[in-house]
């Protein structure tokens, strides 16, 4: 036995979401305005948490690299200081 759908017929769902991979049926177009502010309220959202994620995360680079070179500093000074002091042995 074969069924005939009709897509432009809405499909029944009897008050439930419908099943992850189908598309929502609207069945009146002022709600269309709504889920589309929707939409961009969970897009708008997604956008603070980004920019703030990369905030967050430029500024944990900058303290890195500024600790980075505080200890390229320190280590280049102690060996010009062992090259020193291995001279002055040499000498003696």
């Amino acid at each position: 036995m074969t069924t005939e759908t009709n897509e432009n017929q809405p499909a029944k769902t009897n008050g439930q979401q419908p099943p992850k991979g189908q598309p929502r049926v609207v069945r009146n177009p002022n709600d269309v305005a709504g889920l589309v502010m929707m939409q961009i309220d969970a897009i708008n959202g997604k956008k603070d948490e980004l920019t703030i994620a990369i905030k967050s995360m430029t500024d944990l680079t900058k303290q890195l690299v500024r600790v980075y070179a505080e200890q390229a500093q320190t280590i280049q000074k102690l060996a010009e200081r062992v090259k020193t002091l291995e001279d002055k042995v040499t000498e003696n």
